[in-house]
This record gives C-alpha cells, structure tokens and sequence, in this order.
C-alpha cells in the first residue's frame, strides 16, 4: 500500500484550472459517490491502479495536490459537502510503460479537475509554523538518520518483480513510512519528513538545507498514548535520534486554494 502523500513546499501561484498540457492521463477511471460505511482507504498498485475507498475530496485534494495538513485547504466558497460526502474512486493507468508515481500523481490532479471541474491555486501566508532545522552547530546528524546509499530505482524494480500487488510499511522500497509514534524510510527527501511531522501540530517547513536522501528511523510517545510522558516527545526524540529540532516560528507557509468545485457525474 502507498498513501499519496507527500508534501512540496514551493512558491507556486499558477492555477490548475485546466489539464496539465501534455500530462499523462488514465486510460479508465471511475468516480461514484460512496455508499460505504468504512474507513477510509487508499491505494496506489505496481500495475497502476488506484483506488480511493470511501474518501472525502478534502483528504484526496490533500493527497494528490501535496498538501500537509487539512488547515492548509482553505477557500471562501468550499462548499460543505467538500468535507462531508465519501468518494469511490477507480482508476487505470495505460499498461503499455512503466508509470511513475509522479505521473500518477499528474494523472490524479487532472482527473479531479476534469470530473469535479476543481479550480485552485497556491498560496502563501504567514501562520504559526515549526522549521526543521539542523541542532548542532556542527551539522552532524543523529544516530537515527544518515545519507542514504540505496539505490531506489532497483529496489522498485525488484518489488515489482516480485509479483506483489500492493506496498506494505515493510516492503523494501525508497520512501517515508508514518506509524504510531514512529517515522522510519529508506531514500527519505526531508520534505517528506517534515510532512510526516504533522504529529507536532503546526505546519512543519525544511529549513535544514539539507540536499539529497537519507536513511532514518525515530520513535516517539505520542500525545494522546495512555502515558504520554513515560516516553521521549516527537521534539525530544527528532533532536537526540535525528540530530533535527522544531524550533517554532512566525512564518509564511503554502496554502491551498480552492476557488471552485462542482459535484460530479457519476460513472
């Protein structure tokens, strides 16, 4: 299983209320309002397929437009239902090339423009946030997190020759893994990591300067555990296994706009 999230931090203003010229598209892809009573869930498979079960189009914007947290979608004409009603979503990547999870990524933006006629843009503003930054003034990093040697791309060829269907959080491929008071992966871009940090309750922006993939694994207790001082704190823990600290600040942050959506036809 890979969650579609992965937060990016830029300045972009353009707007993406057309298709991406040029992009990738499905060749099939159907969209239902739900009927389920589940969780949410979804899926991105190594034959391109993905499967939205039961999502709100508030968490699958997130998802698919790298969004890091549900108070960085806002907009003066976001209708209720935006948040309330679930979605079935299923789509098919053309088989004929291996697609990337960029291009799924793409394929996802277009088809949410051009079934829910969704407008938006990016935006920043300044808000409370949390920079990550390098703790020591040495820069050297904790025990937790090193650069990462491993070549991503054949360990993604592996696992898809391997004949599994979907990602698990112990599958030996590149990315960021979340679990309960833990964040571990192997390849990891800091801006994912700070993505994941959403655990410390602000928005959290890179400012480590810190290039390139790293290997890392930091455990924490988390607030709402039956105990939560009987364990290191996701500050506590980022500093001494990371060699990172959160340091609080007044900042501008991205923000997501939307400008209009539509329901759509179903399928």
């Amino acid at each position: 299983m890979n969650r579609l999230t992965c937060l990016v931090l830029c300045s972009v203003t353009a707007s993406f209320a057309a298709q991406q010229p040029g992009a990738p598209t499905f060749e099939v892809a159907s969209v239902r309002q739900s009927t389920s009573n589940g969780n949410e869930d979804s899926t991105v498979e190594p034959s391109g397929r993905v499967v939205f079960r039961n999502m709100s189009l508030a968490n699958i914007v997130r998802g698919v437009f790298d969004v890091q947290r549900q108070d960085l979608v806002v907009g003066d004409r976001v209708p209720s239902w935006f948040t309330s009603d679930r979605w079935d979503i299923t789509a098919l990547a053309p088989p004929t090339a291996a697609v990337s999870q960029q291009q799924i990524k793409t394929m996802l933006q277009n088809l949410l423009i051009e079934r829910f006629k969704l407008v938006t843009r990016r935006d920043r503003r300044d808000m409370p946030i949390y920079a990550l930054v390098v703790a020591r003034s040495d820069r050297r990093l904790g025990p937790q997190m090193k650069p990462s040697t491993a070549d991503c791309a054949a360990l993604l060829a592996a696992f898809k020759a391997s004949g599994a269907t979907r990602q698990t959080p112990d599958s030996n491929v590149c990315g960021g893994k979340s679990g309960k008071g833990r964040i571990w992966g192997t390849g990891v871009p800091l801006d994912d990591l700070a993505r994941r940090l959403v655990v410390a309750g602000r928005p959290v922006v890179d400012m480590t300067g810190l290039t390139g993939l790293f290997d890392l694994d930091v455990k924490f207790t988390p607030d709402d555990a039956p105990d939560p001082a009987s364990g290191a704190s996701v500050f506590t823990a980022v500093q001494e296994q990371l060699g990172l600290r959160l340091e609080p600040r007044q900042a501008p942050a991205n923000v997501f706009v939307i400008e209009s959506v539509e329901r759509p036809t179903p399928d």
